[in-house]
């Protein structure tokens, strides 16, 4: 039943819900509305010019760190705790009688509701996000093998390139070893805001170390080896791939990411797909259709033309290599495709933001890396913003890389030219501020008239 008072009531609590203090200068209690109210305002004025002084990605980037995230959460509940508060002192004023009617309780039951509702939601997204993104970061803090960098080492200045290794690893219950399916480096430079990706044959064989010594089978078995073998390899396999990779192309290589198949799957369906120009179409009779066909039913192909690809059907784009003209090579290029879509698909539309529940669930216990979270802001605001000509694509393919025929012991095998290798990665890798060089990409298949070809190769301007 309705008291007399109890709309009047509902409707003060309802404005402290909105604002705290609305509700007490509703009622009249003007000094009390000061008291409730400035603080909110306050915190008000300070969200909306941190929003609007950061990119919705920075923001993000800002926040995700586990200590800023531990903070917010400590925020929240202090928010909530005020927002309550207000409501409840201003349904309860002493103007009104001690008891209110059962329609004003009803009332002011749904208005906490609606207040503690959406805190419920925003702790327990950032609690999650505050677990995921420590996990996926733990790669900074491991010690002992495998540990990929180590405490005391420096990373790059702001305004130096940052060389980050990007490992996919063939990871899948019928294989007795894991290999590194995939071997990119992604270098940023945060003066000319632009990305170099080089993808790494994973068939080099003789691969130096930089400690002097050479590591004779492929350079996918590498980091397994290292792992296995402590004694060879007290830093870890990671660490030992890093150092490879950087020795091959004379720069230095600041950190990792790690993917695995299963990782990928998800995090190409958590964005809802992604969208590749093919300019050849192509069918592998051998693929073992992981993910894309019955088990025990081999082949997978793709037709010329605008394709959305759902997760498996990404990672199938990416591995096959045995279909008519595909090779390591072509390959290589069209995970770099594969990579730029998902960057795309990622920042568009402020789908950071919108598809955090999925991305979160997705990246947990699949990604891992030693980024600093410190780099974050600078890292993703360079991502979100760049111009898409700012993407510079190379493989490196003959002559910087030889074929060594069939091995008895390693089958098929690569052999790098260093000297090459490392002249070429100036011209990829130059000092921040410059534009890159990059080594052409695998000669590109005409594309239908009006559309962009995905792969092609590029002059000094980064411009097709």
């Amino acid at each position: 039943m309705w008291a007399p008072d109890d709309l009047r009531r509902i409707l003060a609590a309802a404005a402290s819900a909105i604002l705290p203090g609305a509700g007490q200068l509703f009622n009249d209690r003007r000094r009390l509305a000061r008291w409730f109210g400035l603080p909110a305002l306050l915190l008000i004025a300070v969200l909306v010019l941190v929003v609007a002084t950061r990119s919705p990605a920075r923001l993000f980037a800002s926040i995700v760190s586990p200590t800023a995230m531990g903070l917010l959460l400590g925020l929240n509940v202090v928010v909530l705790a005020w927002r309550v508060l207000s409501v409840l002192h201003a349904f309860f004023d002493g103007r009104y009688p001690a008891r209110s009617g059962r329609a004003g309780a009803a009332g002011l039951a749904l208005i906490l509701v609606a207040v503690v509702a959406p805190h419920g939601i925003a702790n327990a997204w950032g609690t999650t996000a505050q677990a995921t993104f420590a996990q996926i970061f733990a790669g900074d803090r491991a010690t002992g093998p495998g540990a990929p960098v180590a405490a005391t080492e420096r990373g790059p200045a702001r305004d130096e390139r940052m060389n980050i290794l990007v490992v996919g690893i063939d990871k899948t219950p019928w294989r007795t070893a894991t290999l590194t399916d995939s071997l990119m480096v992604v270098s940023i430079d945060p003066v000319g805001e632009t990305v170099t990706i080089a993808s790494i044959p994973r068939d080099l064989v003789r691969v130096p170390l930089g400690d002097g010594n050479v590591f004779g089978p492929k350079l996918n078995s590498l980091m397994a080896y290292a792992d296995r073998h402590p004694e060879e390899f007290p830093e870890g396999g990671v660490r030992a791939l890093r150092n490879a990779v950087g020795t091959l192309l004379g720069i230095r290589i600041h950190y990792y990411a790690q993917i695995d198949f299963y990782g990928f799957v998800k995090l190409v369906d958590a964005v809802g797909g992604i969208e590749i120009n093919v300019t050849k179409a192509f069918y592998d009779e051998q693929y073992d259709g992981l993910g894309v066909n019955p088990k025990g039913v081999r082949g997978w192909g793709v037709e010329v033309g605008l394709q959305r690809f759902s997760g498996w059907e990404a990672l199938a784009y990416a591995r096959v290599r045995k279909a008519d003209g595909e090779s390591d090579v072509t390959r290589a290029a069209r995970q770099q495709e594969v990579l730029v879509a998902l960057r795309a698909k990622i920042t568009e539309g402020g789908g950071l933001l919108t598809r955090l529940p999925s991305l979160l669930e997705a990246l947990g216990d699949v990604v891992k890396t030693d980024i600093p979270t410190d780099r974050l802001p600078d890292l993703t605001a360079i991502a979100d913003e760049m111009a898409p000509n700012a993407i510079y694509r190379a493989v490196l393919r003959a002559p910087l890389v030889k074929s060594g025929g069939i091995d008895p012991v390693y089958g098929s095998i690569q052999v790098a030219d260093l000297e090459l290798i490392r002249e070429v990665s100036k011209t990829l890798f130059p000092p921040p501020g410059q534009k890159p060089l990059p080594w052409p990409t695998p000669e590109p298949t005409v594309a239908p008239t009006g559309a962009p070809s995905s792969t092609t190769e590029v002059d000094a301007s980064g411009t097709p």
